[in-house]
């Protein structure tokens, strides 16, 4: 380190400082854990570097080292004028990735036809198998949600909190199987659907059910869970034009 300039520094500036990697490691862990678990796929535009910066709270400087990193990795690549895509794997395209592109290309309403039939389920074992982590991650995606500024933001973590429901089952498979569907978040046709139809007073119907269903799995109440999270899917499923 350096000495003198430590010394010279306030704690506003070290703090600034602290906070700046933190959200790059934020950032990067996200990013790379999208990539991976194929929600984002092989060939696939990321979204754009102000999206991005919005999102993590990066100064765009920032980012930009951050996608240095992935790009020096062989993680993404760059293209002046057209933006930054997932990088092309080599060899043949594996059954998993397979799944993946159908489940894109499935239309919304076979999406959320699939939802309500496995997060009520879900949802019900969950009460009985989430862990006290489960459940704090679950107040955090909660947080996130309600100060979203963007709705690209607000279908982030309104993701992840459906996600770490299932994942609380403790079902492996069951958890890769709904990664997988949830990565249809991701997709214009969804994305258009949410711009359309998130206004103001849905998200706030969303964010109230939200609560209702992390309440009834800290209660360890499945049948009131499973009763809750089908409400507010069924909700979702109106808001998106009945489907």
């Amino acid at each position: 380190m350096d000495h003198e300039w430590f010394k010279g520094a306030s704690m506003t500036d070290l703090n600034t400082r602290t906070k700046a990697r933190q959200s790059m490691s934020v950032a990067l862990s996200y990013i790379e854990g999208e990539i991976s678990s194929g929600a984002w796929r092989p060939g696939e535009k990321l979204p754009a570097e102000r999206e991005l910066v919005e999102r993590f709270g990066l100064a765009r400087n920032t980012l930009r080292k951050l996608l240095d990193q992935l790009e020096t990795k062989g993680v993404i690549t760059r293209h002046v004028g057209r933006g930054t895509f997932v990088a092309e794997p080599s060899g043949e395209p594996q059954p998993s990735d397979q799944l993946v592109s159908k489940i894109r290309r499935a239309s919304p309403a076979e999406v959320m036809d699939i939802r309500l039939m496995l997060e009520p389920q879900s949802c019900e074992i969950a009460a009985a198998r989430a862990t006290a982590t489960d459940l704090a991650e679950m107040e955090r995606c909660l947080r996130e949600c309600e100060i979203a500024k963007s709705v690209a933001a607000f279908e982030t973590w309104d993701g992840r909190l459906h996600q770490r429901i299932v994942a609380a089952a403790r079902n492996q498979l069951l958890a890769d199987i709904y990664d997988a569907i949830n990565s249809v978040r991701l997709t214009t046709q969804w994305g258009k659907l949410k711009e359309r139809s998130l206004t103001a007073e849905r998200r706030a119907k969303y964010q109230e059910q939200h609560r209702r269903i992390v309440s009834a799995l800290r209660q360890r109440d499945g049948e009131q869970a499973r009763a809750e999270i089908r409400d507010h899917l069924l909700s979702v499923r109106e808001s998106l034009g009945g489907l």
